[in-house]
């Protein structure tokens, strides 16, 4: 997927030479350039953009009061002849800062950057998402092999003494030697719910609550009076349930 940019430089030269970088590097899709801040500030205020590049020194409105003045400024890159405004770039957050006459390396050096920075921040959030959808997954050590169970499969889970062996969707049972507590601090808060010193349950898979037992996907599991309040609360307040939407 192509990155979404703007380009801004009161000399229309400098926007020429731009576009012909972005060309090559393929990865780039400007969706408008403007010699005017004021009217870039009109069109970022309505029309959203990955990256902005900027020309520091314009009539009306500098680049670094532009960027002052958006409420969510994109990645920014700014441009300018006159490198002491580079410090004041750089306590806006900026991305980059290209000294001018612009060379094509320079350019593509700063488009890698945002590049990568745009990857993390795109792997975060899917993994976020996977983990609150339950399709995200760990690993478990069992058999002498590390075997991938995704949180969505996983029914719930009982604690062996040493042991914990986790039951899941497709009626498999797996052996870990890893205490119960311990693997629970290890799962993604919220997901699973303690119904009992013995048991972790996947709230998404719960099908009732009474006051001794939970049923999850047709197995009725014990429910302590010590959890019993909590479990119950947080259920009905579908708390645990939300955060698997």
């Amino acid at each position: 997927m192509k990155i979404s940019c703007l380009l801004l430089d009161d000399d229309p030269l400098v926007l020429d030479l731009l576009q012909a970088y972005v060309a090559m590097t393929d990865i780039l899709d400007v969706k408008a350039a403007f010699t005017d801040p004021l009217s870039a500030h009109r069109y970022l205020l309505e029309n959203p953009v990955q990256v902005l590049f900027s020309d520091v020194t314009m009539p009306h409105l500098s680049g670094i009061d532009l960027v002052r003045s958006l409420h969510q400024p994109p990645l920014v890159i700014l441009m300018t002849a006159y490198p002491q405004y580079a410090m004041e770039g750089f306590n806006l957050d900026v991305i980059d800062f290209l000294l001018k006459p612009i060379s094509l390396d320079r350019f593509l050096k700063a488009v890698n950057k945002v590049a990568g920075i745009l990857r993390v921040s795109t792997s975060a959030a899917d993994a976020q998402n996977d983990t609150l959808t339950g399709w995200g997954s760990f690993f478990i050590r069992t058999d002498a092999q590390f075997v991938r169970l995704h949180y969505r499969e996983v029914l719930y889970i009982e604690a062996l003494k040493d042991f914990t062996k986790i039951n899941t969707s497709d009626g498999r049972t797996h052996l870990t030697l890893v205490n119960l507590k311990n693997l629970e601090e290890q799962l993604p808060p919220g997901m699973f719910v303690r119904t009992h010193r013995s048991y972790l349950v996947n709230a998404a898979r719960i099908d009732s609550v009474s006051n001794l037992e939970v049923k999850v996907s047709g197995h009725a599991l014990p429910l302590g009076q010590t959890y019993r309040e909590r479990v119950t609360e947080r259920i009905v307040n579908r708390s645990l349930i939300r955060r698997q939407h």
